[in-house]
């Protein structure tokens, strides 16, 4: 819901505070905006106070410049008008409106930005709450800078690039998240940016609570209690009433609000979830609160602490090796307590069967895939029908992945626009134990089965060629294609970075249970990483410090060859 700011801000507020971040880059002549925050005062609070001077971090140690901080008091009319001259003709750091003036900060001249209103001025919006109960199914807040209530924004979308220094800092991000209430590498939309707050200047608070039905009543009573602020009047207020039973919304009831700001919903039977909005017919919409369920029951186990016992144990298989430990507290005794009355009703049953289908959503949206041992035909179709449906790139992560892996899933790609990116290891092409091996070979064939197999015996260093020039041809196989690149780089060290496995495929990262090398041949579970990001980061950095695979061969084999 939207509303028309209009001459609410010189009716309804006296003050404002600007906390505003800039970046001064290094290189750069001027600072630029890296976020800003206009928040108005209501009337009932006191007059609000500028900082003293600016608060400064850098950012990389001083390599890549440093952020700045000001907290500015400005009357309402002005900080609004401040807020609204930013843009491509210039932006000048705010100026109080009373109290001292400091010329090194206050006036000051920012890069030129262009902004993208939302929504459209003058008009602001009601952020949506967040349940906390609600896990995966919400992206969190929306607007964390905005306090407590439910304030209505306007927000300025600026310019998001050039800040990657910035994000990249975890010091100079702490910096900010305490002073603008707002992690900027969760909420990177608002780099370059400004919000608008502007709370709610009729209503204080507004009280939602279950009452006990009065004497031979059945059912329950919801009660809305709803308080002004000083000076401030309910008249015109209307609520609405949102009631959702079992998955469906079963009341939209709207009132108006008494003068005493009372309101009683009655029901025959227990509500489940409730909640509710309040509109005015000035301000347009003040509050809201999506349906939730009331905490009608708490069990909690209270534990005694007992002894502690501490664990000592080696740190390597060494019989030489150094010990480690650590200490256990244990209970000695745990006491269930239980208060209220759980709900024992169909809307119970409706509510666990929601959540296991909210989990089997998941589990399909990432993927999560069991497969058997011995069950290799299946793991091995599973990964290529992924691998086929890349649009740009394929990234394996795999110390075990070879010649063999290379023709069995890789060339399951039916575009050739494809880079490919294979991080294997050392432990892919060497031998470690025995200085010679037999090779079980299949000779046997349908004119001759007598044939059967024989055994050659080789040593480890011509099987070690043979793995290195079984890799270039498969690389070679995939050049022969017109694949649009392929690069290889391995591991090196006695052990390896990289123990998990992964795919890669576009941005999508895959983690896998067993290396492909032996994908299926034991129990194991792939899953699409949820968060893929930093793991997909973590492995270009592993990338980035392997050998290329050329230069590891050409050194291999002159080692071999010097024994």
């Amino acid at each position: 819901m939207i509303a028309a700011l209009t001459n609410e801000v010189s009716d309804a507020f006296d003050w404002a505070v600007i906390r505003l971040a800039t970046y001064f880059q290094a290189g750069d002549t001027q600072p630029r905006l890296l976020f800003g925050t206009v928040s108005l005062i209501t009337k009932d609070r006191p007059r609000p106070f500028s900082g003293k001077g600016v608060e400064r971090h850098s950012v990389g140690k001083g390599k890549w410049g440093s952020v700045f901080f000001r907290r500015t008091a400005l009357s309402a009319h002005d900080a609004v008008s401040w807020y609204r001259a930013a843009g491509q003709d210039g932006t000048k750091t705010p100026v109080p409106t009373a109290g001292d003036i400091d010329d090194r900060y206050d006036g000051q001249s920012l890069l030129a930005s262009s902004f993208q209103d939302n929504p459209e001025w003058p008009s602001v919006a009601m952020p949506l709450s967040t349940d906390v109960r609600s896990g995966m199914r919400d992206p969190g807040d929306p607007a964390p800078f905005r306090g407590q209530g439910s304030p209505r924004l306007h927000r300025r979308f600026g310019d998001t690039t050039r800040f990657e220094a910035v994000v990249g800092d975890q010091s100079a991000l702490a910096f900010l998240r305490r002073r603008l209430h707002l992690d900027l590498a969760d909420y990177t939309e608002y780099l370059g940016g400004l919000a608008l707050v502007v709370p709610d200047p009729v209503l204080r608070r507004i009280q939602h609570f279950l009452a006990a039905p009065k004497d031979g009543e059945a059912g329950e009573r919801l009660v809305f209690r709803l308080v002004p602020r000083s000076g401030q009047s309910l008249d015109g207020l209307k609520l609405t009433v949102l009631e959702h039973r079992s998955n469906l919304l079963s009341r939209f009831e709207t009132v108006d609000v008494p003068n005493d700001g009372l309101i009683t919903v009655k029901s025959g039977m227990p509500f489940d979830q409730t909640g509710y909005a309040v509109a005015d017919p000035v301000h347009g919409i003040l509050a809201y609160q999506p349906p939730l369920s009331f905490i009608r029951a708490v069990r909690v186990n209270l534990g005694i602490a007992g002894r502690k016992v501490r664990i000592e144990f080696p740190k390597t298989d060494s019989p030489h090796s150094p010990t480690e430990s650590y200490e256990v507290t244990e209970f000695s005794h745990e006491m269930p307590v239980e208060a209220g009355e759980p709900r024992r009703d169909a809307a119970v049953k409706v509510i666990e069967a929601e959540q296991r289908r909210i989990r089997r959503a998941a589990a399909t949206r990432y993927k999560q895939t069991w497969f058997d041992g011995g069950d290799r035909v299946a793991a091995t179709a599973f990964l290529r029908r992924q691998i086929a449906g890349a649009r740009s790139s394929v990234m394996v992560a795999d110390p075990y992945f070879g010649a063999r892996q290379t023709l069995q899933f890789l060339h399951a790609v039916p575009r050739t626009q494809i880079d490919f990116k294979i991080l294997s290891s050392r432990l892919a092409f060497e031998g470690e134990n025995a200085e010679s091996v037999s090779v079980i070979e299949d000779n046997s064939d349908a004119s001759n089965p007598s044939r059967g197999e024989s055994s050659t015996h080789v040593s480890r260093a011509e099987l070690e060629l043979k793995k290195l020039s079984d890799f270039e041809r498969s690389l070679a196989s995939l050049h022969t294609r017109e694949m649009k690149s392929v690069e290889a780089r391995v591991l090196s060290g006695r052990t390896p970075p990289l123990h998990d496995r992964f795919l890669v495929i576009d941005d999508e990262v895959l983690f896998l249970g067993n290396s492909l090398n032996a994908l299926g041949e034991r129990a194991s579970l792939i899953l699409s990483v949820p968060d893929s990001e930093p793991i997909l980061l973590k492995l270009l950095g592993m990338w980035n410090q392997a050998l290329i695979f050329e230069a590891y061969a050409t050194r291999r084999r002159n080692a071999l060859a010097s024994r």
